[in-house]
């Protein structure tokens, strides 16, 4: 275990479902994975500071009717050594992707027309930038997915608590 006793902080409120409906994406995204349990400690992403709402960032383009863009989420690490930073990712990007993208039991938001960027916090772990490049190359992604003792550590961090989205994007 990288970081046997990490700062715990209290949650947010939870929006309600009426705010969570009006909410922008960012938000609604922030809602979507501040649940998702950190691979090492029963706490939660968001508890442990990992991920916050001012971590994300959308970049919105509209052609006609049609709207795109790029969702930025920003990962820090509890510790600059955490060996944890590339399950994180993934479970970060599995339950972000575009439905369908990992199968089924895994229930996706992020709209499909939208890419998701991952990036480590600058300065947050020894390998940034290195982490940052493999959890955004698809074949990466893909092949780490394949291997069913990955696939499951990273369903066993987000399924279990994806119940805690009651609203739709």
């Amino acid at each position: 275990m990288d970081n046997p006793s990490p700062q715990v902080r209290q949650q947010r409120p939870r929006l309600s479902l009426e705010e969570a409906e009006r909410a922008p994406l960012a938000v609604k995204l922030f809602e979507a994975i501040r649940d998702i349990r950190d691979p090492e400690h029963p706490n939660s992403l968001e508890e442990l500071s990992v991920v916050d709402p001012g971590g994300i960032y959308v970049e919105e383009e509209k052609e006609g009717e049609e709207e795109f863009g790029t969702v930025v989420v920003e990962v820090t690490p509890t510790v600059p050594h955490c060996s944890m930073a590339a399950i994180i990712g993934l479970s970060l990007r599995a339950r972000l992707q575009p439905p369908g993208t990992f199968g089924k039991g895994c229930p996706s938001v992020l709209p499909s027309s939208y890419k998701l960027d991952l990036r480590i916090a600058e300065g947050t772990h020894v390998n940034a930038d290195e982490l940052t490049k493999q959890l955004n190359d698809k074949e990466r992604v893909t092949a780490a997915l394949e291997n069913p003792l990955l696939r499951d550590r990273v369903m066993d961090c987000i399924v279990e608590r994806a119940d805690n989205l009651d609203f739709e994007l």
